[in-house]
Parts: C-alpha cells; sequence; structure tokens
C-alpha cells in the first residue's frame, strides 16, 4: 500500500517566540513528513499564507504563545480566499522535546500513520480523525504503509490525569521519539 499524497505543510511559531517554541517547531519539523520549518519574524497572517505557497505548502502549523509558554497549536488552510482556519485550535497544558527522549533532531520521518487507543473518549477520537486528515495520514497499521527504517506512529491516548496526549513513536521498536504534547483543551468552533 501506499502512503497518501501529502501535501507540503509550513510549520511556524508565532511572534517572538521562545527558544522552547522554536525547538518544539524543529521537533514537528523533524517528524511529520512534508514539512516545511520557517522563522517567522514579523510576518503577518497573508505574508505566511504567501510564503508558504511560495513553498508549495497549503497548511500552515503556528506554535502560539501564552502567558510566555507554548501555549496553544492553531492549524489553517490555504484556498482561494486566503487563509481558513483548520479545527480544532490545541490549548497546550504541556509538552516534552525529542531531545528528552534522548532522539538526535536530525532523524527525519518518511512515513506517518495515525493510531489510537480502543477505548478513548469521543473528543479523542475526534481529535484523532481531525489530524489524520489535516496532516494527510492514514489511520492503519503502519507495517502496511511504510518502509521498516522511516516508520512513524502519531499516538493519541489519555493519560491518568484525563488529558489527551500525542505522542510520536517510532515503530516496530515502539519507542517513544518526541514531541510528546499534553492538551489542556480543545476548541472545536470558531
Amino acid at each position: 500500500m501506499h502512503q497518501k499524497h501529502s501535501s507540503k505543510i509550513l510549520i511556524t511559531t508565532s511572534r517572538n517566540p521562545t527558544q522552547i517554541m522554536r525547538t518544539f517547531c524543529n521537533d514537528l519539523a523533524h517528524t511529520i513528513p512534508h514539512t516545511i520549518r520557517i522563522n517567522r519574524g514579523k510576518s503577518s497572517l497573508t505574508t505566511l499564507a504567501e510564503k508558504a505557497l511560495e513553498h508549495g505548502a497549503e497548511k500552515i502549523v503556528i506554535a502560539d504563545r501564552w502567558k510566555g509558554n507554548l501555549g496553544k497549536i492553531q492549524l489553517f488552510e490555504i484556498n482561494d480566499t486566503g487563509l481558513t482556519r483548520y479545527y480544532p485550535l490545541i490549548y497546550v497544558k504541556n509538552v516534552k522535546l525529542r531531545r528528552n527522549f534522548g532522539q538526535k533532531p536530525s532523524k527525519t520521518t518518511k512515513c506517518l500513520t495515525l493510531q489510537t487507543d480502543f477505548e478513548i473518549p469521543f473528543e479523542a477520537q475526534k481529535l484523532g480523525n481531525a489530524l489524520a486528515n489535516f496532516l494527510n495520514i492514514r489511520k492503519k497499521s503502519i507495517e502496511e504503509t511504510c518502509a521498516p527504517s522511516t516508520q512513524t506512529a502519531m499516538h493519541i491516548s489519555l493519560k491518568t490525569t484525563h488529558h489527551i496526549q500525542i505522542t510520536f513513536m517510532q515503530t516496530p521498536q515502539k519507542i517513544e521519539i518526541g514531541p510528546r504534547i499534553t492538551i489542556s483543551h480543545l476548541i472545536w468552533k470558531p
């Protein structure tokens, strides 16, 4: 089986990012295939959309600041009318970076699939479906779609603290490579 055709995704930060936000974006760019990481600088959303199109990207992920830390992740699609927000808006409780797992940032994922726990709440299932659609990834066994040396699974689960958690696992070894995102809450409507 082949991986779905993937459009490129531009990954960046909000203005005035912290070092953790920059590192988080680098981690995402190495973990999610078909991504381009740029520094935002003072670019407006319109300018970001133009930069994305210059790089052949049709989607944008922005790691945004809240009270001095990485606080939310915004998703956008680029269409004829400009940028359209893609829901959910993801509010972040905390993140654990790739370096915290002993992973070198230079190892780039070539193929990503989605795996979820069998018994997770509806909102976590809904998040998994939304991210699979946005990232254009399959919700299948990773062995069905990827070459063994480049496999990564995005796993959505529920922590014991009742927060949804997104983790990235290198398979078939089942080694967590990061980043790990613990979600505070999700906003599904404008």
